[in-house]
């Protein structure tokens, strides 16, 4: 999905300032954008927007161009934090780097990205993504053998982009 162009440059600071992660109002735009006030509000996936011209945008993607001069493809929230917008938080990333980068799920069971008990063979299944493509990495006697083993192949194969599945709220970096 191809990101929304977003407005100029020079526009944007002329109605923007960006302070320690967040966006402010420079000038007033109307009665919910004032400034001095923060400009985003919550998005309903987790992210801020700010909405400028009648038009809304994700404060990430906003303030990594600020900073940046340009915006890729992706803006990847390295801690996986969606409103941590700091700008050392914020990297550019293709769309699969930025997957590669997504926490455990909510309905995992095993309590490990890739991991999971196969009732059938009675061992512990290993898988990794990759481009949108599971590829199965083998059967283990052990949860731990088959953790071991996911981790590793997730290192060499996301690189920077490897999350183990650190929960959200071990990532708290306030």
């Amino acid at each position: 999905m191809k990101a929304k162009p977003l407005p100029p440059l020079d526009y944007l600071h002329s109605v923007l300032e960006f302070r320690n992660g967040v966006l402010y109002n420079k000038i007033t735009r109307g009665s919910h954008a004032v400034v001095g006030k923060r400009s985003a509000h919550s998005h309903a996936k987790g992210y801020l927007e700010i909405t400028l011209k009648s038009k809304s945008y994700l404060e990430h993607r906003i303030v990594f161009y600020m900073v940046h001069g340009y915006c890729p493809e992706t803006v990847d929230h390295i801690n996986g934090i969606k409103t941590d917008n700091r700008i050392e938080n914020l990297r550019a990333a293709t769309y699969s780097e930025n997957q590669c980068n997504v926490p455990l799920a909510c309905n995992n069971v095993s309590g490990h990205k890739g991991v999971s008990f196969h009732k059938r063979v009675q061992k512990w299944r290993a898988q990794i993504a990759l481009n949108k493509v599971v590829k199965h990495l083998g059967y283990f006697e052990t949860k731990e053998l088959a953790v071991e083993f996911v981790e590793l192949a997730r290192d060499m194969l996301h690189n920077n982009f490897a999350n183990h599945g650190t929960h959200r709220e071990n990532l708290s970096w306030r």
